[in-house]
């Protein structure tokens, strides 16, 4: 896989980029939900938020949802970081995802107190509904789009031993997507997890689950991933009994230098009749490799091939990145330092290899043409497939043989460092 990308990397330096800087026309020609998810932080700054309406046609919470926010006593709702999010995309005509009503990020209240299975499925229960009839009543229209629950799986293919598994039991999955249907019956609700070569999780190993490997470029099709197959099957079981599920989204932080084929990796889930969704992308690098041209070309291609791999699907029409700057991305702090530079703009807010890799394939796929999906996300290269088929122009080297010798050793080295650094962030998630 990393000689294939050298190849590309390599090839593609004979044509010229997409030129535009309007990545949200694009994205609105070819029928693209297209967005970055914010924070109330990022949103204060002016920039940051020129960026957003200059490039996204959709905006997603990323922890303001969280119910550790939203939900600090009893009773207690707070929407005040939350509602920053929805309304800047209503200011700017934008939709907008609601990321994630259910996880085990829970306020102390729940997990200090003394429940029985049907005392916490009513806490949920009520939960969910608050949230979502909040949004359904005073932003119609707006958040079209809601992961139900994240998360609930381990490395193994089981669920998580979160307080709502401890205490309801597996049954909780259906209590939230039912309550979600009933208190806004328009919206496409989607359960969201990540499958990522590096994403062998603490509380996996201190239950003594096997640490078995994510989705790569060997390991590229759901049956090969057990969390995958985890997934697969329950959300398989919950179809078959009736509970509404719309669709699967896939977290996609891809450190990994030999990434997974999204077409191969996401085709279960059109199996099921459900719409897929990219829901937090991004395509970190080691921070030796963040103004690396080589390892920018290979961030750029991994871009360009998931987008395409949502852009071609019958059942995918939303690709999220995890921000849009990487000013305020989160991945340096949750990675120790060690990793940076994942999203398509730098830290100036100037627009990387991966902006133009992107504009071509939105681009080559617009004007819009009708779809039969019903608003999900892209998965991506290593948490879920990235197929290639847009290769991104390189930006040259060197105008020689020797220059082009010279990009190929340079290439080959990065993808080595990158190969190299993902052990640091195996434990990044914890």
């Amino acid at each position: 896989m990393v000689l294939a990308t050298l190849l590309i990397l390599l090839g593609s330096s004979t044509s010229g980029r997409a030129q535009t800087t309007d990545l949200r026309q694009l994205a609105d020609d070819a029928g693209m939900g297209f967005g970055a998810a914010v924070d109330t932080d990022a949103l204060a700054d002016d920039s940051y938020r020129q960026l957003l309406v200059d490039h996204v046609n959709l905006v997603s919470t990323r922890g303001d949802l969280s119910m550790a926010v939203v939900q600090p006593g009893p009773d207690v709702f707070d929407f005040t970081r939350a509602d920053a999010v929805v309304d800047f995309a209503v200011e700017n005509d934008m939709l907008a995802r609601g990321h994630e009503l259910i996880s085990g990020v829970v306020p102390g209240w729940v997990t200090a107190g003394v429940w029985t299975a049907d005392s916490l499925a009513e806490v949920l229960r009520a939960h969910v509904t608050a949230v979502v009839e909040h949004y359904r009543d005073l932003y119609p229209g707006v958040v079209t789009q809601w992961d139900v629950v994240g998360d609930a799986f381990l490395a193994d293919g089981t669920l998580r031993p979160t307080i709502w598994q401890q205490v309801i039991g597996d049954d909780y999955l259906r209590i939230a997507f039912e309550a979600a249907r009933d208190a806004d019956p328009d919206a496409v609700l989607f359960y969201d997890d990540f499958y990522d070569d590096v994403a062998v999780t603490q509380d996996a190993v201190e239950r003594g689950a096997e640490i078995v490997p994510g989705a790569n470029a060997e390991r590229t099709t759901c049956d090969a991933v057990p969390k995958c197959v985890g997934v697969r099957d329950r959300v398989a079981a919950l179809v078959a009994e009736g509970v509404p599920i719309d669709g699967v989204g896939f977290q996609s932080h891809l450190f990994s230098p030999d990434p997974a084929d999204f077409t191969l990796f996401t085709a279960w889930v059109a199996d099921l009749g459900l719409s897929w969704a990219v829901t937090e992308f991004d395509v970190p690098l080691p921070v030796t490799e963040i103004t690396n041209p080589a390892s920018l070309e290979f961030q750029a291609t991994v871009y360009a091939d998931a987008l395409a791999a949502c852009a071609d699907a019958a059942n995918c029409d939303t690709f999220v990145t995890w921000g849009i700057s990487d000013r305020f991305s989160p991945i340096p702090a949750e990675t120790g330092g060690a990793f940076g530079g994942a999203l398509w703009f730098d830290a100036s807010d100037a627009p990387k290899p991966a902006f133009e890799s992107m504009a071509q394939v939105l681009a080559q796929r617009g004007p819009a043409a009708p779809t039969g999906s019903t608003g999900s996300t892209v998965v991506s290269s290593i948490e879920a497939p990235a197929e290639t088929t847009v290769a991104p122009d390189a930006a040259p080297i060197a105008d020689d043989e020797n220059g082009t010798i010279v990009a190929a050793i340079v290439a080959v080295a990065a993808l080595g460092a990158i190969a190299i650094a993902i052990v640091v962030a195996r434990r990044r998630r914890t």
